[in-house]
């Protein structure tokens, strides 16, 4: 079964949104479960958004204990939103972060790097 998730890239110069996550105790890209673009504009409030690409992959859950295969949908959402930026780099320093969201990290950076 796959686990489907969006991952929200909001983007200002070259730099990435963030926010921190209690619950990982570290940052991440803005996410909703599942794959809904109405969701997406209503809650950032814009329709300007577009589907950059999707990636399905295995990944361990550590909440689940378990490999399961998820299926992400990165979207760039041209908005302004005051909050915490980063780069690429900057997220890959933390490692925590590196250690559970280095696969989407580089993603993302493949994407524009080939753009």
């Amino acid at each position: 079964m796959e686990h489907v998730h969006s991952i929200i890239i909001i983007k200002k110069d070259n730099k990435f949104l963030n926010y921190y996550d209690e619950r990982w105790e570290m940052y991440m890209f803005p996410n909703i479960k599942g794959n809904n673009i109405e969701e997406i504009k209503n809650k950032y409030n814009t329709e300007n958004i577009r589907l950059l690409f999707d990636k399905v992959h295995e990944k361990y859950s550590v909440s689940h204990n378990e490999m399961r295969t998820y299926h992400h949908y990165f979207y760039q959402v041209d908005t302004d939103i005051n909050g915490e930026y980063f780069s690429l780099e900057e997220l890959l320093e933390n490692p925590r972060v590196k250690k559970y969201n280095e696969d989407i990290i580089n993603y993302i950076n493949e994407y524009y790097n080939n753009e």
